[in-house]
């Protein structure tokens, strides 16, 4: 697959290169064919200027000029230039001794001496085809009649000028070859150019595939060397990335079962022991077989509890926990709280403070979700508190609601501050039920109203737990 990408991306390399030449030939010869003409007309013309000076010259002699000297002149000076000079009388019949070596057909040809000398300025040139042979060439066509001319029918002559046969009029074909050469060797150049350049780009790709073809179980420490083009490095890079998440997250996966295993062990083998003994008679006592049966009982309700509480986190993790969104009246949630917690905080000696500060913006957020964040947080909130105060305030804060959770009891160490919600933690000083589950739930639920939540902790201080929900 490499090999094929490698292979098209030099196609590709050379292809545009074929394709800018091809171009590139196309409006040079377009440009510099018009250019040569221009070249050609202008020679034509200087040449032309210096044989009609000296056929004007001997035009004014006399009326009846010598037509053995004009020609002789003409042939000399049109050998030299490498031009072929054609004379015409009035009636467009070539002058004899005139008439090209390849012939004209009946010794003349189809210029209009009489609208040229008509409405032309003497001294002017102008384009023209003349049929020499079996080919037509462009030309430059004059009319020349002496100062004293009577007539310009009897004494004026229609000059035409064009190149040998030796030279071709506005032909490129002396630069054909050259450019041919130029070319080829142009692309050649790029071909060479091309081939390096698509290996220096596959080198760092094809390590890279190699790198992802190996990336796998027990292999999960293979990583890509970021280096090459920025394409292939910002690729290398996101690869690294993706592969340390997976890494965590397989990291993750084996602490998640081990921890469930865990947690799920100290139940089950208490359920086990007790089930054992009422069944092998062990415990014949009746008040000693309720208590046995109770513990069962409550020790399966943890359980089913835990189950819960993992299902309830791998939905919200996955995203298939649908939030159920609606206007939140902050005093009636507020109340509810104070309805959950107000008596037991004032078994325990504590105070509960709830507080909505002013400004306080409205939300919309899922009630029952909600309530659970809040519930869990309060819960440990007093858990952990022996005396003194908890608190739930609410704010406005960064365009949104902040809900401040606070207490004053034991605190959490700040090395075990950033393990605060993950998957069954808890400080070593924890009192009371629960499988330290409820901080991961409640971060998910905060996760997936588009919020945050933040944790400070101080031994024997306190701890305070902040929620983020945008407005």
């Amino acid at each position: 697959m490499t090999g094929g990408y490698g292979l098209r991306l030099f196609a590709g390399f050379a292809g545009i290169v074929l394709v800018m030449l091809i171009v590139s030939a196309v409006v040079f010869f377009s440009l510099f064919g018009g250019y040569r003409d221009d070249i050609d007309r202008s020679e034509l013309r200087t040449a032309g200027n210096a044989l009609s000076v000296e056929i004007v010259r001997i035009l004014r002699r006399a009326a009846a000029y010598d037509r053995e000297e004009l020609i002789t002149l003409i042939r000399e000076q049109a050998e030299h230039a490498g031009l072929l000079v054609i004379l015409t009388d009035g009636d467009g019949r070539v002058i004899q001794g005139f008439e090209p070596a390849r012939g004209l057909k009946d010794g003349h040809v189809g210029l209009n001496y009489t609208d040229l000398a008509a409405k032309s300025d003497t001294a002017g040139w102008y384009d023209a085809k003349l049929h020499i042979g079996d080919k037509w060439r462009p030309s430059l066509v004059r009319v020349l009649i002496p100062p004293n001319a009577v007539s310009r029918r009897d004494s004026g002559v229609l000059m035409a000028v064009t190149f040998g046969d030796e030279r071709r009029f506005g032909s490129l074909d002396e630069l054909v070859g050259r450019l041919i050469v130029s070319g080829l060797a142009g692309l050649v150049a790029a071909v060479i150019i091309a081939m390096v350049l698509s290996r220096q780009l596959m080198r760092p790709l094809e390590a890279l595939t190699d790198v992802v073809r190996r990336f796998g179980p027990d292999r999960y420490d293979m990583r890509a060397a970021e280096s090459g083009p920025t394409q292939v490095r910002e690729l290398a890079a996101a690869f690294n990335a993706m592969a340390d998440r997976v890494s965590d997250n397989e990291r993750a996966m084996r602490g998640f079962i081990a921890d469930v295993s865990h947690e799920l062990r100290t139940p089950l083998t208490s359920i086990r022991g007790f089930v054992e003994a009422l069944r092998d008679g062990t415990v014949t006592d009746p008040e000693r077989q309720a208590s046995s049966l109770e513990v069962v009982h409550e020790e399966t309700r943890r359980m089913l509890r835990m189950l819960e509480q993992l299902l309830d986190l791998s939905r919200l993790e996955a995203g298939q926990s649908r939030l159920q969104r609606s206007r939140i009246d902050l005093d009636e949630l507020f109340g509810y709280i104070e309805s959950m917690f107000g008596a037991r905080a004032t078994e325990q000696g504590i105070e509960l403070r709830l507080e909505i500060v002013p400004g306080a913006p409205t939300i919309e957020a899922d009630y029952d979700r909600l309530v659970q964040v809040l519930n869990n947080l309060l819960d440990n909130a007093l858990r952990h508190t022996s005396e003194g105060v908890v608190e739930l305030a609410a704010r406005a804060a960064d365009d949104g609601l902040e809900l401040r959770v606070s207490d004053t009891g034991e605190g959490i160490a700040p090395e075990d501050l950033e393990h605060l919600f993950d998957r069954f933690w808890q400080p070593e000083s924890r009192t009371g039920p629960g499988a330290g589950l409820g901080l991961a739930i409640s971060r998910e639920i905060v996760r997936a109203h588009g919020g945050r939540i933040t944790a400070d902790s101080r031994l024997n201080t306190g701890t305070t737990i902040t929620v983020w929900l945008p407005a």
